[in-house]
């Protein structure tokens, strides 16, 4: 009897669902107090993990919304900043080039003149959805302001940076925004910057990244204004100034 007792509290500690009491184990008082304080402290715990999970959920569910754009779902501006000053960090100690991508939606206000902002918020979705779905496992995207979006690529030079680019820029324009009245298709401009050990020798911080956040700007500018739809990068401009 003894054995069986002992295998019962073991099974009130261990299993799920608890066991009941069988007609014989009944009929011990001790053992019948044992079990019911054993099944309360259990409900206890129980409420204790559910509650604790509750709040772990929602400490994640703010947490999301504190980095991401609400609308397109890509991270913010700021948590773009963070991430990308971390991952520069780890490129430059492996001695490996990687580079940011400022990207525009071209005509984005005739856009939305025509077509409404109902129709303007979904060709941000649209280009977020078409550029995350080949994006490398390593880069990410984030939303810069308004139509203009900041990619980063890890673990590749300026020559493989306008290649990635290049693939975004035609996803985008061979894949329409499916709007109410119909099909429409955008096309976005591209400015590519690439980053490199000597670019880093006087350490990474939010001023490194406004330099090279502007140096895609540059070359974005440049790309809007000799046709829109282009990827340029910021070493053409250059080479065209010493030209």
């Amino acid at each position: 009897m003894l054995d069986k007792v002992l295998m019962h509290i073991l099974k009130l500690l261990k299993d799920d669902p608890p066991p009941k009491l069988d007609k014989e184990l009944a009929l011990i008082p001790k053992l019948c107090t044992i079990h019911n304080e054993l099944i309360t402290i259990r409900k206890i715990l129980s409420s204790m993990r559910y509650k604790e999970q509750i709040l772990q959920e929602r400490e994640t569910h703010l947490q999301y919304l504190a980095n991401h754009d609400p609308l397109t779902g890509a991270i913010n501006r700021r948590a773009f900043m963070e991430r990308a000053c971390i991952e520069i960090e780890k490129n430059v100690q492996n001695h490996v080039p990687c580079g940011v991508v400022m990207i525009d939606i071209d005509f984005f206000k005739k856009f939305n003149d025509t077509y409404g902002h109902i129709a303007g918020d979904k060709a941000l979705c649209h280009l977020v959805q078409v550029i995350s779905a080949s994006m490398r496992k390593n880069d990410f995207l984030g939303r810069y302001g308004g139509e203009e979006f900041l990619f980063f690529f890890c673990n590749a030079d300026k020559k493989t940076g306008i290649a990635i680019a290049e693939r975004f820029r035609k996803a985008l324009e061979t894949s329409p925004v499916q709007l109410e009245t119909g099909s429409i298709f955008i096309t976005a401009s591209f400015g590519v910057a690439a980053i490199g050990d000597k670019d880093t020798e006087n350490g990474i911080n939010e001023e490194f990244m406004e330099k090279f956040i502007d140096r895609a700007d540059q070359a974005l500018y440049q790309a809007k204004n000799s046709g829109r739809n282009k990827v340029v990068s910021f070493d053409e401009i250059e080479a065209a100034k010493i030209k």
